[in-house]
Order: C-alpha cells, then sequence, then structure tokens
C-alpha cells in the first residue's frame, strides 16, 4: 500500500534553484554552549522537560549492544558527542532534541524505565535493558540501573557533558538551516519533518487534525486523496502546511523559496481554538466539494487516456483547496450547479502552457505561484460571479 502511495504523487521539479530571496541575518543565529552533567539531562527526562519530534519517535533505536558499550562509555568517563537541543519557544525549560536521540533514549530506558510511572517516554517505548557485552567492565554484565554499586550510579551522572542550546529569540528560518545542516550526517530530514520539530505544541497538533482517520477532516482529506498520501515522512502534513500557508498568508505575499514560505505559514497557525475551528470547518468543506466536483480526478491533472489517473499534484491540491475553502455557502451550490462548465474550463485551462509550468516545473517560482492563483481564481470567478 505504501508504494502505490508513493508512486501516487507528481515530484516537484525544476526547484533546486528557487534560492529564498530574503535571506536571514547571521547576527540573529543564538547558540549556546552549555556544560551539563549526565545527572542533570536525566533529571530533565525525569521532568518531562525533554521532547522528541514526533519524526523521530519511531527510530530504529539502538540495539542492546550498542546501548550498553554507551553506559559502558559513561562508567570509563570516555568523552561523547555533543548534544544538540532547541529551547521551546513558550518555555525555556523545555528542550527538544535536534541530535542526541539514540543516547537520551538510552539513558532513558536504562536509568529510568519502571522508575518513574508518570515519564511520557520520550522515544514511544519503555524498554528498559539490562547490560550486556561489555568490553571493559564486564562484571556488570547482566545488571539493571538498581543492580549497580551507588559509587558506579554516581560516576555516571557526573559525566560532563556538553550541550548547544539554539535559543527560543533565534527566527524559525535560521533554525530550519541549522536542523539542516546538524542532520546531513544520517538520514537526510525532510524539510517538513524539520518545521514538526521547529513548531512542536499547538501548531503540529493542529495539522495532525487534518490528516488522522479520527477526524472528519481527516477523513474528508483522506476521501479526497484517494487515501494516496503517504505518511511515513510526513508528506501529509506537508500537503495540509501548503494549505494553511496559502490560506492564511496569501499568495501576494509569497517570496521565494517554497519551504521558507511554508515556515512563515506554519509560524500563522492562530492558538485560538475558535479560529482553528473555522479554519477545519473550511478544509473540510474543501475537501468534500472537490471530491463532489471532480471524483477519482480531484487534485490531479487531466487525461485524455482513462486507463490510467495522473498522480496527485501538489500545486493543484494548493488552488484547489485554498479558493475552495474561502467560497460562500451560496459560491458553493452555484459551483455545483454548474459543475460541468466548470470542470471544461478547468481542464481547457491545462492548455495554456504557462499554467500548465506553473503546476508541473519550477512550481516554487514567485511567476509559477502568481500563475496558477492568478488563473484558477479567473475560471472559478467566471462561474460563481
Amino acid at each position: 500500500m505504501e508504494n502505490k502511495r508513493i508512486q501516487s504523487i507528481e515530484p516537484e521539479k525544476g526547484n533546486e534553484n528557487v534560492q529564498n530571496e530574503i535571506p536571514f541575518n547571521p547576527n540573529e543565529i543564538s547558540i549556546n554552549i552549555i556544560p551539563r552533567t549526565i545527572g542533570q539531562l536525566v533529571e530533565k527526562l525525569e521532568d518531562n522537560q525533554i521532547l522528541i519530534p514526533k519524526f523521530q519517535r519511531i527510530p530504529n533505536l539502538w540495539d542492546i549492544k550498542k546501548k550498553s558499550r554507551f553506559i559502558e562509555s559513561l562508567m570509563l568517563n570516555l568523552p561523547i558527542p555533543l548534544f544538540y537541543f532547541d529551547e521551546n519557544s513558550d518555555d525555556k525549560n523545555i528542550w527538544s532534541v535536534i541530535d542526541g536521540l539514540q543516547r537520551m533514549s538510552t539513558l532513558e530506558h536504562f536509568i529510568l524505565s519502571g522508575k518513574n510511572e508518570k515519564l511520557v517516554s520520550i522515544s514511544g517505548k519503555k524498554n528498559s535493558f539490562r547490560l550486556e557485552k561489555l568490553e571493559f567492565k564486564t562484571e556488570f554484565n547482566g545488571c539493571s540501573w538498581e543492580d549497580l554499586p551507588r559509587d558506579m550510579q554516581r560516576r555516571i551522572n557526573s559525566n560532563q557533558v556538553t550541550i548547544n542550546l539554539i535559543g527560543r529569540g533565534t527566527p524559525e528560518q535560521v533554525k530550519f538551516n541549522i536542523y539542516s545542516r546538524i542532520n546531513q550526517g544520517g538520514i537526510e530530514l525532510k524539510p517538513q519533518e524539520i518545521r514538526t520539530a521547529l513548531f512542536q505544541g499547538y501548531r503540529i497538533e493542529f495539522i495532525e487534525k487534518f490528516v488522522t482517520n479520527d477526524t472528519e477532516y481527516g477523513k474528508s482529506f483522506l476521501k479526497a486523496t484517494d487515501n494516496c498520501v503517504p505518511t511515513k515522512r510526513q508528506e501529509d502534513f506537508d500537503f495540509v502546511t501548503r494549505f494553511l500557508s496559502f490560506y492564511l498568508v496569501g499568495y501576494k505575499n509569497y517570496e521565494p523559496d517554497m519551504d521558507s514560505f511554508l515556515t512563515k505559514g506554519t509560524k500563522e497557525i492562530p492558538r485560538s481554538e475558535s479560529q482553528q475551528q473555522q479554519i477545519l470547518n473550511s478544509f473540510k468543506i474543501a475537501m468534500n466539494l472537490a471530491f463532489e466536483i471532480f471524483e477519482k480526478e480531484t487534485f490531479r491533472k487531466f487525461k485524455h487516456d482513462k486507463k490510467f489517473r495522473n498522480p496527485l499534484n501538489k500545486a493543484l491540491f494548493e488552488i484547489i483547496s485554498v479558493y475552495f475553502a474561502k467560497l460562500s455557502d451560496a459560491e458553493r451550490n452555484i459551483l455545483l450547479k454548474n459543475r460541468k462548465q466548470f470542470i471544461e474550463n478547468f481542464y481547457n485551462l491545462h492548455n495554456d502552457t504557462k499554467f500548465f509550468a506553473a503546476i508541473t516545473s519550477g512550481t516554487a517560482t514567485k511567476e509559477s505561484v502568481f500563475k496558477r492563483h492568478e488563473e484558477f481564481q479567473k475560471i472559478l470567478d467566471q462561474i460563481i460571479k
């Protein structure tokens, strides 16, 4: 099923050279280098003051041998790599892990699992373990944290570590760039995964409501997209973030590149529950209307050959979802009554070479964004005005 989904989204090509036209000021970067002990990090874990971004919560955690060797390094007072954390924008005492997930998970699993029932596991699992396959401290093979002598526990807790803490005053676009650079060593993070890390809290919880099958809004999204948007690398979050950014900020305020704009749009998500509810309702109506008009071809380019459908197109999702969400009840009724004419106008629009290019290649350029929004708005106005 996942393979089918991945193949069902049209790749956006030609955006590699679309640069952010408003580069950030390097003087705005705030990274504090602070010393801490393992014991102090464990205390923050125990107080639920260390968070793991959602995209990292199902990681390929170290096996017990690797975990044991890490604990052994602490027993031997060996230096360990530095940690990167991001200071929460609402509470400076809460840190999000940027780099160091495996080590933090190991500390939690070895020292805290079973100790505190109220502890919210940062890795999604409370997997306690006993040390095994130690290389030097072999006398501790088979030991849990509770089995270790008090002096060894104190030695582990007193280990000094270096932390790079990104200050909460650092602009989101700067943080986005830092996340990208730090995470180039392992599996490269998708831009949406980085946004999820930056905006943990009410904004990401809000986005989640648009895509989960547990809500009426998510069910509408899944139906309109024919359940073809993968969740594994947060592609579904990316679709919704695109809708929200153009819905809240507006295409006339678009400045390249797309990821910078989506970061800006995510920041604009309101905290007010009433405002959030209004957006959710508008989105659900837009998804239902899109499916009612286009049916199985929703958010896909027109294709003469009916044997195979075109894949989902993000640029079409962007314009259709935003403008349908802004229609009044009366305008929606007019559109439905004139459904056939609107579909004909929409597919004729595909013959406009500039519009077709704006939804096909270089979709993140300012020219392409303006072109597709203006042309779609025109054919919509022809029906409802």
